[in-house]
Formats: structure tokens, sequence, C-alpha cells
């Protein structure tokens, strides 16, 4: 009886192993705004960005759902992402960020409706379960705050007669870490071309409250 029931378990087990593959990200290299156009922007907003990591595809659900992965029921809101970084033979598999032991799994052939899978203690097993309503959603993409990423920031920060005044922000793997800032400030009189660590920008009108400017070059890592 006893060997009967082990090889139940056994051949259980087995039906719900798969042949999960992580996911590659792309390297990512990204500036904001693009050279030479003409931007706007306000007190405290950041003017120019460059990001510089690796990427995955996601998806943002765009209609709030509820599942039950276990025994709890859990509500999936609008804005909730889930990141591509697991795929199987059938699925693309999008793992929920914050409670890894759920995800939601899109079919490859693009007929099928999306599912809710369930990932075992070991992490490898998973099961799959329909929703009582549609998944809906948008693609997207997000970025790997992990190791190499890197992000540079300016940001307006006012003017006081002559002088503007910004902020320099980096951002080194992992948003949780404190930031590197600096403050700058700049002689309008002096020059409209401003500049740090490569960033070249042309101060076309500015106030108290907001900037008109040029990106001439951007930041230089």
């Amino acid at each position: 009886m006893n060997r009967l029931l082990f090889l139940i378990v056994t051949i259980t087990f087995v039906s719900c192993g798969v042949t999960k593959r992580a996911v590659v990200p792309e390297n990512l290299t990204t500036y904001s705004p693009e050279l030479n156009n003409i931007s706007n922007s306000e007190i405290g907003i950041t003017l120019v960005s460059k990001e510089i990591g690796q990427n995955y595809n996601a998806i943002e659900i765009t209609k709030e759902f509820k599942t039950k992965p276990g025994n709890l029921v859990k509500t999936i809101k609008v804005g909730d992402i889930f990141v591509n970084d697991h795929y199987t033979e059938k699925y693309d598999l999008y793992s929920n960020t914050a409670d890894l032991t759920f995800g939601i799994a899109i079919p490859k052939n693009g007929n099928d409706n999306p599912l809710v899978y369930l990932t075992s203690f070991s992490g490898t097993g998973l099961s799959y379960k329909n929703t009582k309503e549609t998944i809906e959603y948008k693609k997207t993409s997000v970025p790997v705050k992990q190791k190499n990423y890197f992000k540079q920031e300016f940001i307006y920060n006012g003017r006081v007669g002559n002088g503007l005044k910004f902020i320099y922000r980096e951002y080194v793997e992992d948003y949780a870490r404190p930031a590197f800032t600096q403050d700058l400030q700049y002689d309008l009189s002096e020059s409209k071309i401003i500049g740090f660590r490569g960033l070249r920008i042309e101060v076309l009108n500015a106030t108290n409250t907001e900037i008109k400017y040029k990106v001439l070059n951007h930041f230089d890592r």
C-alpha cells in the first residue's frame, strides 16, 4: 500500500514538472529628451536622463481581476506589472514581482486566453489554472535595477537673479539604495550653455517655475 502511494505521488510530481527556462534580458541604454529638440520642464522635474542597464519585456494589467492561486483570494489591480523572466515550450511566463508564488502565463500560439500559473516550493514545478475573468493587459518593458544598472538625472531647481540652480542625481544598481546627489548653480550672464559630466544644455528661457531648453549633448558616463 505504501509503495503504491509513493508511486502515485511520484507520477503526480513528474506530471507537474515543466521545463522552465530563464529569459535573457536585453541590454538597455535610453536618453531623454532627444538632442536639439526644444523642451519645457518645471521646477523639480527631470530635464535630462540617461539610463544604462538591462531590460525585460513585461505586461501592465489594464482591468482588475481576482484569482485564488492558493487558499487566499488575491486582487490583481490596474497598473500591476508582471515581468517576462521565464518561458516554457508553450507559454511566456510573467512573474509577479510582489509575490513570486504565482504569475501569468501567456500562450505562445496567440489564440488561447492567458492563465494564472502557480510555482511549487522548489520553484521548478508549475501548475496552471483558468480565471473567471479574461486577463486584460498591455505590453510594456521594465529595467532590471540590479547589477550594472546606472541612471543619471539632471533636475531644474529654480532661478535666483542670473543664477540657475540644478540637481544632479545618480542611481546605481537599485533605487532602494540612497542616490548620489549634487547641487549645481550656473551664471546665465556668462553663457547660455551649461554643462556637467559631458552634458550640454542650451537655456532658451528660465523663470522661477519653469525652463525652456535644448539638449546639445548627453551625459558621458
